[in-house]
């Protein structure tokens, strides 16, 4: 017997040849590669996006809170006539009454030559004209402002304070105060707290103005705490009579100097006879730029004390904020920041005026006027609106080649940073405003 078998095999499961995953691997190449086409670009374009707005960001934000503290500024006084004499809703100069200068009639004016005591508290291109590298970002402005909100009213015809010119000396004023009625210790003490009294018995830098506009820095020295005990008895004591009426007042007497700090008003002799007003909310801020930073400061800007801002390399990576005396931070990566003056008669002046008049020192001068001319044309008193302009940066740059072309900083006013700058591939943004000074009507 015979048998005749076949036998069958499946045969193991086949695998895949080297051709075949070579030219999967391929195709998988291809696929990523065109994946990575469109993804590199794609992420390129959205750090640029998030680069340009950055800085568009930073520069409307230091636009907006510059615009905001100019149009705040305020000469804290109503007179509009030829007879004002340096209103202060910005300062570009003070006089430093320390015996140093031509006694009651120091000139500001860089164009004829600087009395000895003047002291410039606002630049155009720093360091030109004067200035040095340490006082802000090389190139960018400076403004010092005032805001004035509350005013106390002087009485008193033997002891309102009457001073003339600058000379600089404790003089006895007073000045109707009730607020602290009829407790008259609670009194004094409501009006030193107002004054921003301090422990040394002396206030906060505050202002004296009359009605015909005239201005003086003014420092209360001694707040007489003995002398000011009955200040709100039905008989107070005997310089606190309305000189108009000859009634009884509530007032506070005290011992003051005109010049808070050793500052006096700049430009022509200030002779400042009753009825007085006493500004003791005042408060003065100046702006600037310092790597990469803006910057403010309560209080006048001092060249003397206020050269802390150190020298950064152009193009450097603006580093993190470094702490300086009497300086706070406000925004991070503005680069540049330009004031440009505006005059009642139309005329613009940021640190030159097409040879109109002779480059002094980049900002209005500051002389005032004497009796019933009018102050010269391009005196700060004849500046009614201030223009802004600011420059700021993305906080990286980005590779070259990585769709910026390389540039430098741009133009701004009568700064050319492209002169000394060198190209770079930061994206930036510039933004202008027009600031009113607001009690600054159109004429005298």
């Amino acid at each position: 017997m015979s048998c005749s078998c076949e036998t069958s095999r499946s045969g193991a499961a086949r695998g895949f040849t080297l051709v075949e995953v070579l030219v999967t691997l391929a195709s998988l190449g291809v696929i990523l590669w065109m994946v990575g086409q469109l993804l590199f670009p794609m992420r390129q374009a959205a750090e640029r996006q998030r680069l340009q707005v950055e800085a568009r960001q930073a520069a409307r934000a230091s636009l907006d809170y510059l615009s905001m503290q100019i149009r705040g500024a305020n000469d804290m006084n109503r007179v509009t006539a030829a007879a004002v004499q340096g209103p202060a809703a910005f300062l570009t100069y003070v006089w430093k009454g320390d015996g140093s200068g031509t006694g009651n009639n120091p000139i500001c004016d860089p164009t004829v030559g600087l009395d000895p005591g003047c002291v410039q508290t606002s630049f155009n291109n720093v360091p030109a004209n004067g200035g040095n590298s340490t006082l802000a970002t090389p190139g960018t402005d400076i403004l010092t402002v005032a805001v004035g909100q509350s005013t106390v009213q002087s009485v008193g015809a033997s002891r309102g304070l009457a001073w003339a010119g600058s000379v600089n000396i404790n003089q006895p004023s007073s000045w109707s105060f009730n607020l602290g009625c009829p407790d008259s210790g609670a009194n004094l003490t409501f009006f030193k707290n107002l004054t921003g009294g301090s422990a040394t018995g002396k206030s906060a830098p505050l202002m004296v103005v009359t009605s015909q506009g005239n201005w003086a820095f003014y420092q209360i020295t001694d707040y007489q705490d003995g002398a000011n005990n009955t200040s709100c008895a039905v008989t107070p004591p005997a310089w606190c009579f309305d000189p108009s009426t000859a009634a009884p007042t509530a007032c506070i007497g005290v011992i003051a100097q005109p010049g808070a700090t050793g500052l006096n008003a700049p430009g022509q002799t200030r002779s400042l006879t009753r009825p007085l007003s006493l500004f003791v909310n005042v408060r003065f801020t100046a702006f600037r730029v310092c790597d990469g930073w803006l910057e403010q400061k309560d209080g006048i800007f001092d060249p003397s004390t206020d050269a802390n801002c150190p020298t950064m390399s152009a193009g450097a990576t603006f580093p993190p904020y470094v702490t300086k005396a009497n300086w706070s931070p406000l925004l991070p990566n503005v680069e540049d920041l330009q004031f440009a003056y505006i005059f009642y008669d139309g005329s613009v002046w940021n640190g030159w005026l097409g040879g109109t008049i002779p480059v002094g020192a980049g900002v209005p001068i500051a002389i005032g006027t004497t009796g019933n001319a009018p102050p010269p044309t391009y005196d700060s008193t004849g500046v009614t609106a201030i223009r802004i302009t600011v420059t700021a940066r993305a906080s990286s740059s980005v590779t070259v080649g990585g769709g910026k072309t390389p540039a430098p900083p741009p133009v701004a006013e009568d700064h050319d940073p492209g002169v000394a700058a060198t190209a770079d591939t930061y994206y930036r943004a510039q933004l202008s405003s027009l600031a009113l000074l607001r009690n600054r009507l159109a004429g005298y």
